[in-house]
């Protein structure tokens, strides 16, 4: 038995792949916002998100997170664009063998 699939279907799992593999061109960042959790995944692995508060965002405060204190109930907003940049800019500049 045969499953059809059609064009779209191929397309949508394609682009999925090509994001998992960083494919996806810097362009397609622009305006992307992520949260604290997603962040320390994708930019600070294997450290988690208190690491991430401790020795970036209260340490640096970047301008690329909206509010480095949300408070109670409220998450962290996170621009991506500008945060992958700093980061790389800033690699050296961070203590990765902090606890």
């Amino acid at each position: 038995m045969q499953i059809p699939v059609t064009k779209e279907e191929r397309k949508a799992e394609f682009i999925e792949f090509a994001k998992e593999l960083h494919l996806v061109p810097e362009d397609d960042l622009m305006g992307k916002t992520i949260g604290i959790d997603e962040f320390a995944k994708k930019y600070c692995k294997p450290h988690g998100k208190d690491w991430v508060k401790a020795n970036i965002l209260y340490k640096f405060e970047p301008d690329w997170c909206q509010d480095i204190h949300p408070g109670v109930g409220r998450g962290f907003t996170i621009f991506e664009k500008p945060a992958a940049k700093w980061m790389e800019e800033h690699r050296k500049e961070i203590d990765w063998n902090a606890n």
